[in-house]
């Protein structure tokens, strides 16, 4: 053993070479030419998928990039990817047929959820060698850890370029998880003017603020002396005059508001240091002498803070006609896209961003600070001036996947929810609140909803229902059943034997009927606007009896106005569905009637309803003379007008309904 280590000692030099050659020679293998690999490599990594990349069957699981550098095929069969030290533990095995070719990129769902605060992601190839293995940091949603570009040797945090070359991905600055930028104040309502310090929580960091809902870390001002807040409301409109949210705004047949409207201030900070790594955001949302307007007294306040290109931009805007409605009319208007095509109509994950959410109740109290994701909500109405949003609670946001807070004395606890604005029941924005509070007794699935008001990034955006919203989760917990057992469906999914009463939970059902005859609901209902859920199994419970029982939603478009209508003679002449009830089930017909009578004489009982009519009225009042005002440019008397005489055609419905109900009914048992 001595001698050997004379000889290493004597010789150490040239040994140094050796094991220098030795390693380039087997680094041959994996680098040529100083940037050309030899093997697959992991190319791009996602470990929080809000909406970066949907599969295909339409879920957004973490992913997973590997490319081939070199310039042959490489079959990637029997290739393994974990996240783990045991190569042993085979969480991902490609399927075999898997050949990458030359320039390629092969994206995947590992099919195992990879840690988003931070791992280690390893590629085996088919004998278990490991062929890369990428630590990878925390990251937050929809972005990826990837390589500057495809196959070289820097890695960055990047927005994501699934399937495509990363060098079309933009370079994410580094956040820091050491503390936020502290604010003096609190978000909420004060009655006076006042100065606004910043602090930074890391000694020597910059801060950078925006008080116009933009991001502090491209549009910021660095923070010197004390921000002083006051009430915003006679500042210039910004987020307000974009006209390419609507078709009416571009062609000029209303104009968006001349005077300026209600604002609050949104104060976005981040703190920077000298190598460009930020801070996590803070943003807090301020109301000044808000208590000296009427309108807002006793009414629940949302305040919304989303960047403004996510909604408005040409090119990603989720609130604008946009590039999708410049391609469509390109295109000619082609029929085999299904109705128009606008940045507005996009549905699902792909359409959601990320957004910062506060809710104050009824006596301007905070009782929920959250980020979630928001989406444009509705069908037809999404073309409409104003827009409803669906707000989502997810994980991925930093936050719960429910989240609870109370409003009017009620206790909330949602996955998701919705800020309603009346849908096309532009003139009350009452039938669906009537309609849904007149069901909530029945076995019919109701949501609760709760008037309150929108500011988006600081501006005021109308009068909004803040109603809970149809998902699994909301049935699961409403009704006691499984979440994953839940199944929706609308009327055109229905196969044509699942029409049989049988199938249906038949006293829910006939309330269904009943209920939307009574308040005339035409033209786009039953064949539109029916919906119904039940639980794919039989789970011994009430509500988990395998049957269908109808959700009641989306009433305000052709409702409570045509006290003449004969939805009777509709049903039994135009919907198949109803007419084989009725003559598979003998006392269908009879039964319903029976049940529309009942109705009348209490759910929706004339001098209950008419009640409930001037409840609300006075309630919203002032709400909707701003709402109006902020989206037709018209005057307070203009405005109020408008709600009076559309209130008026509400309450004369609810007096003329019930006598010709009688008349329909006759007709329609005599036709049996």
């Amino acid at each position: 053993m001595a001698s050997v280590r004379r000889f290493c000692r004597k010789n150490i030099h040239y040994i140094i070479i050796a094991l220098i050659t030795v390693a380039l020679a087997t680094g041959a293998c994996l680098i040529r030419g100083g940037s050309i690999r030899e093997s697959a490599v992991i190319n791009e990594i996602c470990t929080s998928n809000v909406a970066s990349c949907m599969d295909e069957n339409g879920d957004y699981p973490d992913w997973i990039e590997i490319y081939n550098p070199t310039n042959h095929d490489i079959d990637l069969s029997g290739y393994m990817v974990n996240d783990s030290n045991n190569f042993l533990r085979e969480l991902f095995v490609i399927p075999n047929g898997t050949v990458i070719a030359p320039g390629a990129f092969y994206l995947f769902d590992p099919h195992f959820p990879i840690t988003s605060s931070g791992c280690v992601v390893s590629l085996l190839d088919d004998k278990r060698q490991y062929v890369d293995r990428i630590e990878v940091p925390g990251l937050k949603y929809d972005t990826t850890w990837a390589r500057n570009n495809d196959g070289a040797d820097e890695w960055n945090i990047k927005s994501p370029t699934p399937g495509y070359s990363n060098s079309d991905g933009e370079i994410i600055p580094p956040i820091s998880r050491l503390g936020r930028v502290a604010m003096s104040a609190e978000s909420g309502f004060y009655a006076d003017d006042f100065d606004l310090r910043l602090s930074s929580p890391n000694y020597g960091w910059r801060i950078y603020y925006t008080v116009d809902g933009t991001d502090p870390k491209q549009n910021g001002l660095q923070y010197t002396e004390p921000i002083r807040i006051y009430d915003r409301s006679n500042d210039p409109n910004v987020y307000s005059m974009i006209k390419d949210v609507s078709l009416e705004y571009m062609d000029g047949f209303v104009h968006p508001p001349s005077y300026p409207i209600d604002k609050c201030t949104v104060v976005r900070a981040v703190a920077m240091d000298d190598n460009g790594i930020y801070t996590e955001e803070s943003i807090n949302t301020y109301f000044v002498g808000f208590d000296q307007k009427s309108a807002y007294t006793g009414m629940s306040v949302v305040s919304a803070v989303v960047d403004p290109d996510d909604l408005f931009s040409k090119e990603r805007g989720i609130s604008v006609v946009g590039k999708k409605y410049d391609d469509f009319v390109e295109a000619g208007k082609p029929e085999d896209y299904s109705g128009p095509r606008a940045n507005l109509t996009e549905r699902g994950r792909g359409s959601e961003r990320p957004v910062n959410i506060e809710i104050y109740n009824e006596d301007h109290v905070r009782v929920l600070k959250k980020d979630a994701g928001i989406r444009i909500k509705g069908m037809s109405s999404r073309w409409d001036l104003q827009k409803s949003f669906s707000i989502i609670f997810r994980r991925a946001y930093a936050g719960n996947y429910k989240e609870s807070f109370n409003i009017e004395g009620d206790r909330l606890d949602l996955h998701s929810f919705a800020l309603d604005k009346g849908g096309q029941d532009v003139g009350t924005k009452m039938k669906d609140t009537i309609m849904e509070l007149c069901m909530s007794g029945t076995d019919c699935a109701t949501t609760g909803r709760y008037p309150c008001c929108l500011f988006l990034n600081g501006e005021y955006w109308g009068f909004y229902w803040l109603a809970e919203r149809y998902d699994n989760s909301f049935i699961a917990d409403k009704y006691g059943v499984d979440k994953d057992q839940v199944l929706y469906k609308n009327t055109y999914d229905f196969e044509s034997n699942e029409w049989d009463v049988g199938s249906f939970d038949r006293q829910s059902l006939i309330d269904c009927y009943a209920a939307n005859t009574i308040i005339a609901h035409a033209r786009n209902w039953p064949n539109f606007n029916f919906r119904a859920w039940k639980t794919m199994d039989e789970e011994g419970t009430k509500f988990g009896d395998g049957r269908y029982r109808p959700v009641i939603f989306d009433v305000n478009s052709a409702s409570m106005e045509e006290y003449e209508y004969n939805n009777l003679e509709y049903l039994s002449e135009k919907f198949y569905p109803f007419m084989q009830m009725c003559s598979d089930d003998p006392d269908f017909a009879t039964d319903l009637v029976a049940r529309i009578d009942e109705m009348c004489d209490n759910e929706f009982k004339q001098e209950k309803i008419l009640g409930m009519i001037d409840e609300l009225y006075s309630r919203i009042h002032d709400q909707m003379i701003l709402d109006r005002r902020r989206y037709v440019d018209c005057t307070e008397e203009e405005a109020e007008r408008f709600f009076d005489e559309s209130v008026n055609v509400l309450k004369t419905f609810y007096m003329k309904r019930y006598d010709s109900l009688k008349v329909y009914e006759k007709e329609f048992l005599n036709g049996k």
